[in-house]
């Protein structure tokens, strides 16, 4: 578990936003706003920070946190819906347990958030659950596993065979987001000053080019 929450909420701005149709984060320090339009009146937020259960608390604790972030990153926060206001602990998959788990036993199989839950500081959690439909799908259809239409017999050899397959070419892909999301939000999540140095020399050291991981091609269905 993370030192940090995530606080969401919903922002109505009854004669329209200004913000058009793009997702935008904006980070100050240790502290990250995202901010994704809905539709021409709608905007979800979300904020990281530490943890709250008042609704009320969660509000006037991210205010004060973004007292010196722009005008309209407050105003949004000041103009949430309450009952949509939550906060949340941020989890994730150990990235050590990537490198040596088991993921796949027989028919058996776990994929997605269920294999590589990880925090949102690269927004890439969604984008690697694609990733795995588009390579389990590839693989199953070079092995025969999905020509049931054609009166094909799926057998149990070849799903499992696809499973083992399927865990093998993912593991490098999701332990290397796993880690450098990792690394990111213990970096923002610490006061220390030698810890911080730490992270930091990781990160260059392992993630030189730290938008590497926009670049990743799955390949095609």
């Amino acid at each position: 578990m993370f030192p940090l929450c995530a606080v969401r909420g919903l922002t109505s701005y009854p004669t329209g936003h200004s913000f058009g149709h793009q997702l935008i984060r904006f980070r100050k320090d240790n502290i990250l706003v995202g901010r994704t339009p809905v539709d021409d009146n709608l905007v979800f937020l979300v904020l990281y920070q530490k943890n709250w259960e008042d609704p009320e608390a969660i509000r006037q604790s991210t205010l004060e946190l973004v007292s010196d972030h722009p005008h309209e990153i407050r105003e949004m926060i000041e103009n949430t819906n309450m009952k949509s206001l939550s906060i949340t602990h941020l989890r994730y998959c150990a990235p050590w347990d990537l490198l040596s788990g088991t993921f796949s036993k027989g028919t058996v199989m776990v994929a997605v958030d269920a294999l590589h839950i990880m925090g949102p500081f690269l927004g890439q959690g969604g984008s690697a659950g694609l990733e795995d439909a588009v390579v389990l799908a590839r693989i199953m259809a070079q092995l025969g596993s999905t020509s049931v239409g054609s009166g094909s017999k799926v057998t149990t050899t070849g799903v499992e065979k696809a499973y083992n397959q399927f865990v093998k070419q993912r593991r490098i892909r999701v332990l290397r987001l796993s880690l450098q999301t990792y690394l990111i939000g213990k970096l923002w999540g610490t006061s220390s000053h030698l810890k911080k140095i730490l992270y930091y020399m990781l990160l260059s050291l392992l993630f030189h080019n730290q938008n590497s991981h926009t670049n990743y091609d799955c390949g095609c269905l």
